[in-house]
């Protein structure tokens, strides 16, 4: 028998998000959006004016490198965890 998943809502620079997730998963997801809003709060005051599209393109980029590079980015499953989360707020970011 497959876990249910559960609703959540997540807060990605201040705009909710509902997702449907497994309760294993859950505290990995909430993990990844406090890391995205700590380095999105880190990245807006060191570039004061953008708007949150290009900030959150920042944190991608930021994340992407430091993967590529092997300097210390997040492991791959939490990587891939964030960028779902991110994939999810710019597509509705974006409509």
């Amino acid at each position: 028998m497959s876990e249910e998943k559960i609703n959540i809502t997540i807060k990605i620079a201040e705009r909710t998000y509902p997702l449907l997730v497994l309760p294993v998963d859950e505290p990995r997801v909430r993990s990844a959006v406090e890391q995205v809003n700590s380095t999105l709060k880190d990245l807006m005051s060191k570039y004061d004016g953008r708007d949150m599209q290009d900030y959150m393109a920042m944190y991608v980029l930021l994340m992407m490198s430091q993967q590529m590079n092997g300097t210390g980015g997040p492991d791959t499953l939490l990587l891939n965890e964030q960028l779902k989360v991110l994939d999810s707020a710019l597509e509705k970011l974006l409509r």
